[in-house]
Formats: C-alpha cells, sequence, structure tokens
C-alpha cells in the first residue's frame, strides 16, 4: 500500500513539475508533504518610541529656527524628566525648505525630526500628553516593542514548529503513509513552491482594517510567526 502511495506522489509531482517547467526548480526532488503553520502571544509591550516633528514657518530664519531649537530643548527636558535617558533621544539636523503651492512659494519651513525611545512606560500617558499639547509638534507617530523579543520569537517558533509537525503527521496518516524527515523551513509563506504545485490561493477578498492606535495607551500586542515546513514522505 505504501509502495503505491509512494509512486503516486512521485508521478503527481513529475507530472506538476512538466506543467509548470518555469517553477521546476522550487519542487524538491522527492514525494513531500507541504504544511503551513503559526503560533501567536498576546503581549504587553515594554519599549515604546515616539516620532515627532517641531515646525516653525515664522518668515523671519532666526525667528524660526530660535523658536525650533527652544522647543527642541524643552522637548529634551520633558524626556528627562521621565526618566529618558539623553543617548536615547535622536534629533535630525533643523532644515529649511519652501512650501510651494502651483508652483508658487507660499512659505519657508523650518524643522527638525526627534526620535525617542522609551524604556520605562510607567509614565507613557501623562509623557505622550505633554507631547501632544507642545507647540510647533507635528506629525506625532507611536510604536511599541519587546525587550525579549529574540526570546518570544523563538519560543513562537518552536510551537508553530509543533504545530505544523501535527499537521503533516495526520496528512500522512490520511494517505497511509509514514512521515519523513523535514526537507525544508522557511519563516515566511514558500509562495514559488505553492505556485508551483497549483495550491497558491487569491486570499481574503476582504482585508480587515485595524482600528487606530491610541498614542496615549500602551496596548497589548499579538505577536504572530508563521512557518512553512515540507517533510519527506518516508520508506
Amino acid at each position: 500500500m505504501l509502495k503505491n502511495v509512494v509512486a503516486t506522489l512521485v508521478l503527481s509531482v513529475t507530472a506538476t513539475a512538466a506543467a509548470f517547467p518555469a517553477h521546476a526548480a522550487d519542487l524538491p526532488g522527492y514525494p513531500f508533504i507541504h504544511v503551513h503553520a503559526s503560533a501567536s502571544l498576546h503581549v504587553t509591550p515594554d519599549i515604546g518610541e515616539i516620532d515627532f516633528e517641531i515646525v516653525s514657518t515664522d518668515a523671519d530664519p532666526e525667528a524660526a529656527w530660535k523658536i525650533v531649537t527652544e522647543r527642541l530643548d524643552a522637548s529634551k527636558a520633558l524626556f528627562a524628566g521621565h526618566g529618558v535617558a539623553l543617548d536615547d533621544i535622536a534629533v535630525q539636523d533643523i532644515v529649511r525648505r519652501p512650501l510651494e503651492r502651483d508652483d508658487i512659494v507660499t512659505a519657508i519651513e523650518t524643522r527638525g525630526a526627534v526620535h525617542v525611545t522609551v524604556r520605562n512606560l510607567d509614565g507613557w500617558t501623562a509623557l505622550m500628553q505633554a507631547v501632544m499639547t507642545m507647540p510647533n509638534v507635528e506629525s506625532v507617530a507611536v510604536a511599541f516593542s519587546r525587550s525579549d523579543a529574540d526570546r518570544i520569537e523563538a519560543e513562537l517558533v518552536t510551537q508553530a514548529l509543533d504545530a505544523a509537525r501535527g499537521k503533516a503527521q495526520n496528512i500522512a496518516r490520511g494517505a497511509g503513509a509514514r512521515l519523513g524527515p523535514v526537507g525544508g523551513v522557511a519563516l515566511a509563506p514558500l509562495k514559488n513552491l505553492s505556485n508551483a504545485m497549483g495550491l497558491a490561493s487569491d486570499g481574503p477578498r476582504h482585508t480587515p482594517v485595524a482600528a487606530p492606535r491610541d498614542p496615549l495607551l500602551v496596548a497589548v500586542q499579538k505577536m504572530v510567526q508563521d512557518v512553512d515546513v515540507i517533510y519527506r514522505i518516508g520508506k
């Protein structure tokens, strides 16, 4: 029975490779089971990042420069008061550029960009309220992450691989075959392989739209790790 299954799969792979000559190199040269699995974990971030710009459109270059530099100094003092280290505050060079409408210069803009890494989120809401109410501040954006992201990723990879093996064992059992060793692993979808086997799907018709993030809140995040695994079919 097993020999018949293996022989059938070999013929199937050969026929598929012939039908898609451009992708033949993407197919393993042995009968295989290809599975996709994922693992997820909800975590509370412990690192926050803030990006914003300080802008002045004062026509007087010296006055505009003074406004921007004073706001930069005030923002540094604000972050220092919340325990942010000086090394975690990055300020780009202050630049001046013309603002145009219909090819006509309507104003001269002076701006400086600031990036801040906050490693203690206990006072996050109060800090963000202060940043967002500062004069001349625009384009505020926030992002969150974990200081132990590598450890969490390693755990998720292990869980996803366990899930993939369970799927592959079920497939092999259903086909009356024995699951062999791993022939390949990827942490992203094996699109070329799926296309070559005619397994690619169009995906969802409607892409969910995430709700806007409230910059004042440290929201729980969902971390997801996908794996694609190719298993040999044992003899």
